[in-house]
């Protein structure tokens, strides 16, 4: 899987959960049945119930709480959003997809939604308007992440086969943060198919000062070194594969 796809950022407004709840059936907000209560605080509360439960993989509870915020604020870009993402950890893809749309006319202005969105289309298959919604993102002035748009255009190219594509994103994604590490990570990939392994350990050996080995970085090091006929290296880097990650594909393939 494309790590950088997996870490976009979700509803930055609204990850702030309750440490105190117990049940999420009934004390999420105590004073929903008064009349006085505040709507979009109880609609905040459970969608950040439900967002919880659904990082812990309990679907019925993130559910429930998901649709106790929907009938709060009903026209809340976050509480949509919250859907969208539920349905999609589920792989109701139409559903999601009717969520991201609903929340895209409430705000067509936010730039972590339209990234969000935009990886949605990617991961299934939607290259074009992935992009259009990436680059919707990227020219709205409250981006403070564009980095990390580019980063996700360039992966979204890079799953294409779009090699030359993916290359400029991820350039741009490292002119904002040079140390954006799925861009040197995407990089040392971009390097290594022009068969250019010296290239390529440069954006590793960059990789590797701002973040931690995962088995995809290791397996592309190890065919690096390899290429480069630096043997010592190639074992030290699978025995690191080995140890770590035993059960992961590459080191099934090493």
């Amino acid at each position: 899987p494309i790590v950088s796809l997996l870490l976009v950022a979700f509803i930055s407004g609204c990850t702030t959960t309750s440490s105190s709840f117990t049940t999420p059936y009934s004390s999420a907000t105590k004073n929903e049945s008064d009349a006085t209560y505040d709507k979009q605080k109880a609609a905040s509360t459970r969608l950040s119930l439900g967002l919880r439960y659904l990082s812990q993989g309990d679907y019925e509870k993130a559910k429930f709480n998901l649709e106790k915020a929907l009938e709060h604020n009903p026209e809340s870009e976050d509480v949509q959003r919250g859907f969208a993402w539920f349905y999609e950890q589920v792989n109701e893809i139409e559903l999601a997809k009717k969520h991201y749309q609903q929340a895209l006319k409430l705000n067509d202005k936010n730039p972590s939604l339209l990234n969000q969105y935009g990886v949605f289309l990617c991961r299934h298959d939607q290259l074009d308007k992935s992009l259009e919604m990436f680059d919707a993102s990227v020219k709205i002035v409250t981006n403070n992440d564009v980095s990390g748009t580019y980063e996700n255009a360039g992966t979204c190219n890079l799953m294409a086969g779009k090699s030359a594509e993916a290359e400029g994103f991820y350039r741009k994604a490292l002119n904002h943060n040079p140390e954006q590490r799925d861009s040197l990570l995407g990089m040392a990939r971009v390097e290594f198919d022009k068969g250019r392994y010296e290239r390529a350990l440069s954006y590793i050996t960059r990789y590797e000062k701002v973040a931690k080995h995962n088995p995809r970085s290791l397996w592309l090091v190890i065919r690096t070194e390899s290429n480069l006929g630096n043997m010592d290296a190639v074992a030290s880097y699978a025995i690191k594969l080995e140890q770590l990650f035993p059960d992961s594909e590459e080191t099934a393939v090493y």
